[in-house]
């Protein structure tokens, strides 16, 4: 299969201007140690805002955006909405990314530099989450950062908190995961929403499931089908490859009420049986 494209990297969004900002600079500033032909941004984008069109629009001539507009009314459709970013995408592998994510200035290059070594090509490579303080989050979407303040914030640790891991329990069996502590130090990250991996075995896998209305926990599910799919020993974390996530008071995963939200959204699903939606005619379409 011809590819135009090395690596497409997907993200959605719902009503996050501030994020969409910090999430093209980063890309942006990364982009500079790869050939700009060599990727693609794709962003589906489930709001109406010029703002969000302007920042877009401003990054067409420095990086190959395709600006998925779907019109939905409800929830914010994560699972669906990445599904028809895949569907769009050229790239011979799809690096998967929150909105509210900022990427380190190396990252486009050790994507590159992972996956061009032929025993990396069908492995599923998972990215740490590091989410930032408020101080510094409001910073990033505000500000034309550069790469000085960028490499500061990966240097100064106190300026933001590890994420806990999230693995199902499929995961914490097959990696031998006995242990909260295991988990911390190593931070295999393998049940995220940041990762990279051939377009083939996304679309083989049957993508996000799209009864999964909302967000958070539709990652778990997909993690877990992926793991089923290409098997034990191709799913890993990557050394150094870690992302930042800016802050936002209404949400929150790592929080009380986020947690108990999330639990409550994943029993609901997997109460309905959602455990995989087969491709067909209508997948990734609205």
């Amino acid at each position: 299969m011809d590819h135009k494209y090395f690596n497409s990297i997907i993200s959605a969004h719902r009503s996050r201007k501030g994020s969409v900002r910090a999430f093209l600079r980063s890309i942006y500033l990364s982009s500079k140690r790869v050939d700009k032909d060599s990727f693609e941004v794709i962003i589906a984008d489930l709001d109406v805002d010029g703002e969000v069109d302007r920042i877009i629009n401003s990054y067409k001539d420095r990086l190959n955006i395709k600006h998925c507009k779907i019109k939905y009314d409800g929830l914010f459709w994560k699972s669906k909405a990445l599904n028809h970013c895949a569907s769009k995408s050229e790239g011979k592998y799809i690096t998967m990314l929150d909105i509210d994510a900022i990427v380190p200035p190396l990252f486009c290059q050790e994507v590159e530099r992972f996956y061009k070594d032929p025993g990396n090509e069908k492995v599923k490579s998972c990215y740490r989450v590091r989410f930032l303080d408020p101080q510094t989050s409001k910073i990033a979407m505000k500000k034309d950062f550069d790469e000085s303040f960028l490499n500061g914030l990966i240097s100064k640790h106190l300026k933001f908190r590890q994420a806990f891991e999230r693995y199902t329990k499929d995961e914490i069996k097959l990696r031998k995961m006995n242990g909260p502590q295991k988990k911390w130090i190593f931070g295999q990250a393998l049940g995220n929403s940041h990762y990279t991996m051939r377009k083939e075995d996304f679309m083989a896998i049957g993508g996000y499931d799209e009864r999964f209305i909302g967000w958070a926990c539709e990652d778990l599910d997909f993690n877990r089908r992926a793991f089923a799919y290409l098997g034990q020993g191709t799913l890993m974390s990557v050394p150094g490859m870690t992302v930042f996530s800016v802050h936002h008071k209404r949400t929150g995963w790592m929080s009380r009420s986020g947690t108990a939200r999330n639990e409550k959204l994943y029993d609901s699903n997997r109460k309905q049986n959602i455990i995989q939606l087969p491709i067909g005619d209508t997948w990734g379409k609205f």
